[in-house]
């Protein structure tokens, strides 16, 4: 009678995440941190990139126009969870006054007020859910911002309450209310040269 042999699939090695920090300098690609776990981040189109950056020049620009103490970051800025144990790559950020560093580093951002996630195709369903679920458990967070490339499209999800949030979604032109930090951004700014 023969023995049937099953291999176990191999696990990648869990690091802690001053090694994935380590790493991550180092490292040609971003990746992930899922308490203990890494994940590759897929590369983004020319749509997605611009998008990102017509939102953090729109918003810069209206936070030096009105001198409001308000900070927006790229999508290189990492942002870790402590209540999870994992560090995620948003598209765009902003943070209120005084950035807050986990262990002092200052590429590992705490204390983000308003986040910004540009779908893509293939994670769209992940940043709806997973990483949402995800960003709600920093304190600070207020505002989910998730816009669409394929289409003008842009949808907020705003904390009323602890575990309340509000859903609004915004079509073609018009102004799109960020409630989190009291201002409103034109959908022309941030589809600008936009082709669909």
């Amino acid at each position: 009678m023969e023995t049937l042999t099953i291999k176990k699939r191999r696990q990648p090695p869990i690091k802690s995440i001053e090694k994935y920090l380590d790493q991550e300098v180092m490292s040609p690609e971003k990746h992930e941190y899922y308490n203990g776990r890494i994940r590759k981040m897929p590369g983004s189109s020319y749509n997605h990139n611009k998008i990102g950056a017509n939102i953090i020049i729109a918003l810069g620009q209206i936070f030096e126009t009105n001198q409001l103490s308000f900070e927006v970051i790229s999508s290189d800025q990492k942002v870790y969870i402590p209540k999870l144990n994992q560090v995620l790559y948003p598209d765009a950020l902003v943070v209120y006054q005084k950035p807050e560093f986990w262990n002092g580093r200052k590429d590992v951002l705490l204390n983000p007020i308003l986040i910004v996630e540009v779908l893509s195709p293939t994670t769209e369903k992940y940043d709806r859910q997973d990483k949402f679920m995800s960003y709600k458990n920093i304190p600070t967070f207020m505002e989910y911002v998730m816009v669409r490339q394929d289409i003008k499209e842009v949808e907020t999800w705003y904390r009323e309450e602890t575990h309340l949030w509000r859903e609004t979604t915004f079509n073609d032109s018009g102004e799109v209310k960020l409630t989190s930090i009291g201002i409103s951004i034109s959908m022309d700014k941030i589809y600008r040269n936009i082709e669909f």
